[in-house]
This record gives C-alpha cells, sequence and structure tokens, in this order.
C-alpha cells in the first residue's frame, strides 16, 4: 500500500513547523559558554541540547569518547632588533609548544600569497627556488594551513608565522593528521612553532625585512592529550525501511563564544531534530543527527571517531551524510558558494530552489568540514550554509575565510551574537529540511552517477591535457566513457520505480546498488588511503591518484624521477579504471526484473 501523504504535503508540513524559539534560546544560551573541546563549557553546551531531547523523547545517545586534542594557551612574540617591541600573536592547534624555553632567531618573509577564495585558503604557494631558509624563523601570508606549515619544516625553519588578512587574528589549526593519528601517521605531527599574527603587525615587520636583519624572540604554549568529549548521536526511525538513514551534522565545539561558526548550526540542528521527531510517522527512512565535538581543536576528531566507531554500519546502511556549518548568518543571503558531490548536483539545485526559490550552484567538497566519510564511500552535499554575495563581499572589502557565512569574525573573539540572523538562518532550516527530507522518502535515491561519470571524463582529458605524450590515459578513459553510457541505460531502467513502494524488491536492488556505486566511485574520488582509513588534511585533487599529471612539464624525459612518475600514474590509473569496472559490474540489472 502507497504511502498516503504526498511528498509535497509531507515538506508542507514540515516547513510550516520550523520556528525560531528553540535556535534563538540556544544562541542565547551559547553566548555564554566558550565551547572548548574537552572543556566543562563545552559539556554544558551538550547538556543543554541533551535537556530538549529528553523533554521531547527524542530517542538518542551520548557517547563520550576520549579525542587527541590540542589545546592553545597564551603565546608571546618580541621583536628584538632592530627595534624592541612586543607583538601581538596566536599559536594554532598542535603547533610545536616551546612553554617557558622559548626559541629566538633571525626572521625572513617569503611572500606565498592571501587565499583568494575559500577553495584557496587549504592550498600551498611555496615556488620551488626560495632559497636556504635552514635555522631561520619564515614568515609569511595567509592562514597557519597545514600544507605550508609542513612544506616550510621539511626546510628546517626554525619557526613559522603566518600574516592573517586583517586585523583580527584567526585561530586555526596547522595539523595534517584527520582526527586521532594511527600507526601509519602519528608522526606527522608538526615539528615546528606556529604562530599567527594581524596584518598590521605583518606589515611593520615586513618592512623590517626589507630594511635589514630583525631578530625577534618568542614563547609558544599548548596543552596535548586524549580528552573525554560528548558526541550526540540521535536516531529517529523511519517507518519503511529503518535501518538506512541519512547522516546530518556539525560541530559542538568553537573559538571563543563562536555563534556564527557554529552555533547556528547547533541551533538548526536541534530544531530539525524537533521537526523530524514531530513528524516521524510520514519518513520513509531514519534520519542520524550527530553533534559532535574535536573539529576545531582535533582537526574533525569528533567526525572521524564517529566514523571509525560505525563503520561498518555507515557503510551498510548511510544513503548519504549533510553538513550544518555556520547557516544563519547575517548577510549570508546566497547559496552560490555551495558544496555538493557531482551526483548531488541536480538534487541539491532543485532542493534549494523549491525550499526557498533562490538559484544556487555547488563545487567541489573541499578536504574540510567534518567530511570524514569519504574513504567509506558516502554520497555527500552541503558543508558551509549561506553565504554573504560576492558583491557584499567586496563592497565590505572582506577576505575569504572558512565559515560565518563569509562574516570574517570567524574564528575569533569577535564571532558573537550580531553574526547570527534568525530569518535568514530559518530560510536555511528550510533548504537543509528540504533537501535531507527527500534524501529520506525519495523512493529511488536521488543521486544521478550519470553527472559523477562525467566529471571523471573531463577529469582525466584534462589530465591527458597537462601530460601530453608523455603518458597515454585512454584505458581510465575508455573505462569512464563505458560507465557514462551503462549509467544512462540503468537510470534509464529504473526510471519506471520512482512512484513505487520502498518495499517493492526492485525498488530496494536499484537502491542498493546507487549506494554500491557511491562505495566504489566516491573513495577513487576523494580519497588515496583506503576504506576506513583517512587521508591528510591536504587538498584532494580529482581523482588523484593520476593528478600528478600536469609534473611532467617540470621534468626531463629518461631521468629517474620520469620514470619514477610514469610508474606512479601507471598505477593510479589501474586503480581508476578497476573501480569503474566494478561500478559497472553493479549495473547488470536486466529490464525484464523490472
Amino acid at each position: 500500500m502507497k504511502n498516503t501523504v504526498h511528498v509535497s504535503e509531507v515538506e508542507k508540513q514540515l516547513l510550516e513547523d520550523i520556528s525560531k524559539e528553540v535556535p534563538n534560546a540556544v544562541l542565547e544560551r551559547f553566548t555564554t559558554l566558550v565551547r572548548e573541546s574537552g572543556s566543562e563549557d563545552e559539556r554544558k553546551a551538550a547538556d543543554f541540547l541533551v535537556d530538549y531531547l529528553k523533554e521531547w523523547g527524542i530517542p538518542h545517545k551520548v557517547h563520550q569518547p576520549e579525542l587527541y586534542l590540542s589545546l592553545p594557551r597564551k603565546a608571546t612574540l618580541k621583536i628584538t632588533h632592530p627595534v624592541e617591541r612586543e607583538i601581538r600573536v596566536k599559536n594554532p592547534s598542535f603547533s610545536i609548544s616551546t612553554g617557558d624555553k622559548g626559541g629566538k632567531g633571525e626572521l625572513v618573509f617569503i611572500s606565498t600569497g592571501y587565499a583568494k577564495g575559500i577553495n584557496d585558503i587549504f592550498g600551498t604557494k611555496i615556488d620551488d627556488n626560495i632559497g636556504d631558509l635552514e635555522g631561520k624563523i619564515v614568515m609569511t601570508e595567509g592562514f597557519p594551513m597545514p600544507g605550508k606549515v609542513g612544506e616550510f619544516a621539511e626546510m628546517g625553519v626554525k619557526a613559522a608565522i603566518f600574516i592573517s588578512p586583517g586585523e583580527n587574528i584567526h585561530e586555526g589549526i596547522c595539523t595534517t593528521i584527520w582526527g586521532a593519528p594511527d600507526l601509519d601517521n602519528m608522526g606527522d605531527e608538526p615539528k615546528i612553532p606556529v604562530m599567527a599574527i594581524n596584518k598590521s603587525d605583518g606589515q611593520e615587520l615586513i618592512q623590517l625585512c626589507g630594511e635589514g636583519k630583525v631578530e625577534i624572540e618568542f614563547q609558544t604554549r599548548l596543552e596535548k592529550g586524549w580528552y573525554p568529549c560528548p558526541v550526540i548521536d540521535i536516531f529517529i526511525e523511519g517507518t519503511e525501511e529503518p535501518e538506512k538513514y541519512v547522516l546530518l551534522h556539525g560541530h559542538l565545539d568553537s573559538w571563543h563564544v563562536g555563534i556564527g561558526d557554529n552555533a547556528t548550526g547547533d541551533a538548526a540542528l536541534l530544531e530539525m531534530a524537533r521537526i523530524f521527531h514531530q513528524h516521524r510517522d510520514k519518513l520513509k527512512r531514519s534520519l542520524r543527527i550527530a553533534i559532535w565535538p574535536g573539529h576545531s581543536y582535533g582537526r574533525y576528531a569528533g567526525s572521524t571517531w564517529f566514523a571509525d566507531a560505525f563503520g561498518l554500519d555507515l557503510d551498510e546502511n548511510c544513503i548519504a551524510q549533510v553538513n550544518c556549518d555556520s547557516p544563519g548568518c547575517r548577510w549570508a543571503t546566497s547559496y552560490e558558494h555551495m558544496m555538493w558531490m557531482s551526483e548531488a548536483d541536480e538534487f541539491c539545485q532543485k532542493a534549494i530552489q523549491d525550499a526557498v526559490g533562490q538559484p544556487s550552484a555547488g563545487s567541489r567538497p573541499l578536504r574540510a568540514g567534518d567530511y570524514s566519510f569519504n574513504n567509506i564511500g558516502i554520497t555527500s552535499f552541503f558543508m558551509l550554509s549561506s553565504t554573504m554575495p560576492e558583491e557584499l563581499l567586496k563592497e565590505k572589502g572582506y577576505y575569504a575565510v572558512g565559515g560565518c557565512g563569509g562574516n570574517i569574525d570567524w574564528h575569533t573573539e569577535d564571532d558573537l551574537i550580531a553574526v547570527a540572523d534568525l530569518d535568514i538562518l530559518e530560510k536555511d532550516i528550510k533548504v537543509y529540511t528540504t533537501a535531507v527530507l527527500r534524501a529520506i522518502n525519495a523512493t529511488v535515491h536521488p543521486f544521478n552517477f550519470v553527472k559523477t561519470a562525467e566529471e571523471f571524463i573531463q577529469t582525466i582529458q584534462s589530465y591527458q591535457d597537462a601530460a601530453g605524450n608523455h603518458f597515454d590515459f585512454s584505458a581510465a578513459l575508455n573505462e569512464a566513457k563505458s560507465l557514462r553510457e551503462d549509467l544512462a541505460n540503468f537510470y534509464r531502467e529504473i526510471d519506471s520505480l520512482t512512484e513505487d513502494e520502498i518495499t517493492n524488491p526492485w525498488v530496494k536492488e536499484a537502491n542498493r546498488k546507487i549506494e554500491r556505486l557511491a562505495r566504489v566511485l566516491v573513495p577513487v574520488n576523494f580519497s588515496r588511503k583506503g576504506k576506513f582509513r583517512h587521508d591528510p588534511a591536504l587538498n584532494v585533487a580529482p581523482l588523484p591518484d593520476i593528478a600528478a599529471a600536469g609534473n611532467f612539464q617540470k621534468l626531463e624525459k629518461g631521468t629517474h624521477q620520469y620514470n619514477v612518475l610514469q610508474t606512479h600514474l601507471t598505477r593510479g590509473q589501474n586503480r581508476i579504471a578497476a573501480a569503474f569496472r566494478e561500478a559497472r559490474e553493479l549495473l547488470q540489472l536486466n529490464k525484464q526484473e523490472l
């Protein structure tokens, strides 16, 4: 028997029931808390949210894992020559702690430029020929991201100082290790002290460096270890296929008060828990909502723990994962800078258009934002939420940041209640609610992997163009084209199932194949480490196993490096082509069976 409540009617009911009351209460309470991971304020914040869940009777658990964290404390920086002056400074998480011992040395400025947009924030732009930096203290522009920190450390620098793009110093984290370390990467923590200063102090130091020798002294202080932290795990059971679920999540911890990053997200998650639980009789599949710590102080330690602890269940039952970070921030009225995987492109654009009547655009998700599930192979959409329009950012002279809807209060002491906008938060909750509900209730999973195959074809062709006649990617390209054709046939075959019952065996089989497609295709596009292993917190190029194709232009044919690159690409192409073949084998679904 078909579900008698039409999807559009269900959506209308859920959207009409969204209220600002609970989100406002969360924001008001969180303005009084500094939610550092492992702290009493973080536990108070978790308890505040859990009290609502208990009052509403929403099924939930509060896990208490021990997470590996680095907690910055006071740092000092002093110019000792040619002048004497104290400089305001911060140290990011996982910087080496000098303690009282401190350090000193000659400061040199190396320009690597500021990020032009969010996609540049995690990149590195260190020239190959910048000279001998052994034993020097290096200063450069930008946020203290792990790529630059690692490259400078390999050059033998004594310490690194990063100049924030504005007058505020933005907090951050500089380790490449995603979540807790394991035996393979426990030695990859930063090896040098890392600091951040503001732009005006940085410009003064740049000028001094241009005039002659500059000497400085510094101290960095951090606490590091394993800390018990609360992970809220909510499960709202569906009525027809309850074992299958969408994972909706966001982080609890914050730098300072952190209203725009991510108290607004926590407020949205709690309101959506209320709405979906209230209408649980209309959910065909289940909704799992996770609110976790360790995002800022442990490089996504909470979501990584969750991916590890529930990895097998996620592999078997998770339809999609959806991140909710920095929704509802002032002036953030645009959906033109969203993130989602290619297979979710049409789905997300339509959900946003239907929910709030606005156009949207999505780009490839960065290696960020609690996307701790790429290695498992889970279709993913959304990361940061609405953002300020480009023209407004230019008008205000704002630079690129990684949250708060584009507000430059991100990761600073100024991320206070003024950053939040309840009207915009309500809009963003409508976007999330619409997309999540549709993913839960769609008879056939609404993800089109033809778009993914087309992305693969474009990516491989771009790598072929970069490699020229030095390497032949035709094996991977031909497999990608065959995959696109098989996928197009598959979706035509299952089109007749979209109005059927979820419990129909052929619907279940079609959905199983779509889920398995994600398990095969997402990892080769977003990961190199393999299933249940976490790649470092560095940018991952599309089809990363063959992304080095452009390196031939820097190498002489027949050299050792040239031959190594060919070997690397041969192995990478084999992995990719094999994955495409595996995906095609999944699609062997006879038309008569449908």
